[in-house]
Order: structure tokens, then sequence, then C-alpha cells
């Protein structure tokens, strides 16, 4: 029977989904040492209650990864921990539920995927956009192409104003194609005729409620 003492980690706070478990601390660049050695303590602490209870874990499938200033980050010395023999050095990024975090909370990555995926979606659907209705066009859009735009986006509302007006983009693809106007035709009449709120605005809106 496992001990109360292995059910949760001492040292760091958690976080579970599912079968997904972070754990996360606090440090100053001076303390990486005693950071590795109390993170080490509670790896251990949770590798034997999941031993005890007859769970996997799987190393290869654990990131590491210290988030930061650029120049806090470029402070701290080597840091690396390790999981039933693997050594886990820091990452660059890390996926958390579809999320793409990069070590300086950019969203740099994630956004550039997201641009990525949206416009491919947007592309196959201009092809065929002849095919259906304009209100048919604006559900596809919504259900294929906006769903991504902004899942999560509460996370990174804050991101660059460079990575809004890339995904502006993907917002005024988007009305070409449900208003059928051309490339180089301006995109605010349909934008305004659609009612469609802008990127930036509709950021704030979510994550602010205004």
């Amino acid at each position: 029977m496992s001990t109360i003492y292995h059910l949760f980690p001492r040292n760091c706070l958690t976080e579970c989904y599912m079968d997904d478990t972070k754990l996360y601390m606090s440090f100053r660049p001076h303390a990486s040492g005693n950071t590795v050695a109390t993170m080490s303590e509670d790896l251990v602490s949770l590798r034997n209650w999941c031993f005890d209870n007859g769970l996997l874990l799987n190393p290869h499938k654990t990131k590491l990864i210290i988030y930061g200033s650029r120049q806090m980050v470029e402070k701290i010395p080597e840091l690396r921990l390790s999981l039933l023999g693997k050594a886990l050095e820091p990452s660059e990024t890390v996926k958390d539920l579809g999320v793409t975090f990069d070590k300086n909370l950019t969203f740099n990555e994630h956004i550039i995927k997201t641009v990525s995926s949206c416009m491919s979606a947007l592309g196959q659907i201009n092809r065929v956009k002849h095919a259906f209705r304009k209100d048919v066009l604006t559900t596809i859009i919504n259900s294929l192409v906006f769903s991504k735009l902004y899942y999560c986006s509460t996370v990174r509302a804050n991101t660059t104003q460079t990575n809004i007006q890339k995904l502006q983009g993907i917002q005024n693809f988007a009305a070409r194609i449900v208003c059928n106007i051309r490339k180089y035709d301006h995109v605010s009449p349909a934008l305004k005729n659609l009612k469609w709120i802008p990127v930036k605005s509709q950021l704030k809106r979510r994550c602010y409620g205004f």
C-alpha cells in the first residue's frame, strides 16, 4: 500500500489533466543548484508512487523547459534533471494541450504553426467556394479555421503586434473567400459587411471580457 508521503510532490506545484502531470517551481538564477535537488526529490517521489500503484512513466515524453525573459534565462547555468535514467535537458519549446510554449513565452512558434494550418485550410476552402452559399462558407470557416485561430487565445493574448498581424491575415483571407473579393481589393468593407471583430479586439474581448 502506498503511503500518503508519495501522493504528491512536496516542493513543486502540480497540475494534472488526464494522464498528463506537470511540475512547476519558481527560482532565481543563482538558486538553480537547489532547484535541481528539490525537483529531483519530487521526481523520485512521483516515480515511486507510480511504481507502487502499477503505473508507467514515459521518460521519452517528459520535457523540461525554463521560462523567463531572454536576459534572465541566459544567466541560468546548465541545468539538467533525469527520470528513469534519461537526462532531461532544457527544451526551446514544449507542446501542452495543443499550444506550443517557448521558453520566453513569445508564442512565436505557436503563431507560425497556427497561421500555416489555417492558411492551408483556407486554401482548400477557396478552391471549392463556388459550391457553397455565403452562410455555409461562413459556417465552414468558423468550424475549420477560426476554431484554430482562437483556440486557447486567452493564453497568448499578450503576444506581439507582429504576431497579431499574422493572425489578422487569416481573418482577411477568410473574408475575401466569403465575400468573393480579389486579392488586391480592400478587405475592410468585407470585414464590416460580415461584422467580424478585428483579431486584436477579439483577443482582448476573449481575455478581458471587453
